[in-house]
């Protein structure tokens, strides 16, 4: 668990600088799509990054672990905004700090 939760955060710390300067869409995927984009727009770092952090976040409530706050929920978190109607939602670029934030504080 341990080792699939720090291979999560290196992969998220790795990808989300690009983000940040880019605003790609790393938080919208085959889970979180809200404008019903076909499978050929999601870049396969979004679907590897949305898929591992769903399994983790599985394995945790599994073994009976807090889901809250761990690294494959903060992600899920903000693909779930990103896909939110909220006119008041960040966009990739501030999530994506956000997030980075975030891990970084908790390493």
């Amino acid at each position: 668990m341990r080792a699939a939760e720090a291979t999560l955060r290196e992969s998220l710390v790795e990808f989300l600088p690009s983000v940040v300067k880019s605003g790609g869409h790393l938080f919208t995927n085959s889970h979180y799509n809200p404008h019903k984009l076909p499978p050929y727009h999601f870049s396969k770092k979004a679907e590897a990054l949305i898929d591992f952090s769903l399994a983790i976040v599985e394995m945790r409530e599994a073994l009976g672990l807090p889901v809250a706050g761990s690294v494959g929920q903060l992600f899920i978190d903000s693909c779930e905004e990103n896909a939110s109607s909220n006119e008041h939602r960040r966009g990739p670029r501030k999530l994506a700090a956000a997030l980075l934030a975030n891990l970084s504080h908790d390493a």
